[in-house]
């Protein structure tokens, strides 16, 4: 099961997610959960309509990039370019508005 404050956000993601992905945002999920059946039985109820990926606690992933805590929401535009690894709450959507406008 991810985290509690990782379920919080959630909702706020799937609104920015449907408001802008046909406009280009997407979401690549990122789970460290080493429990494979509590996390399918998680995803099973919440249907999230991105791709996801579970790294486990030893993820590559989370040592490579040094991330320390999560939910670790990270901002890439479309040349790769990091925009923000705070991008949560009312900052996401501020954020894809204006990269989205600089396009």
């Amino acid at each position: 099961m991810p985290c509690g404050p990782c379920i919080a956000e959630m909702p706020n993601i799937l609104k920015v997610y449907n408001a802008y992905n046909h406009l280009g945002f997407d979401v690549i999920g990122i789970m460290v959960n080493s429990d494979e059946d509590e996390l399918n039985k998680y995803l099973s109820k919440c249907k999230l309509p991105w791709r996801l990926i579970n790294e486990g606690n030893d993820s590559i992933l989370k040592k490579l990039y040094h991330v320390s805590g999560i939910p670790s929401p990270w901002l890439i535009d479309r040349e790769g370019i990091v925009i923000s690894y705070q991008a949560r709450g009312p900052k996401l959507k501020k954020l894809v508005e204006e990269a989205l406008n600089d396009n």
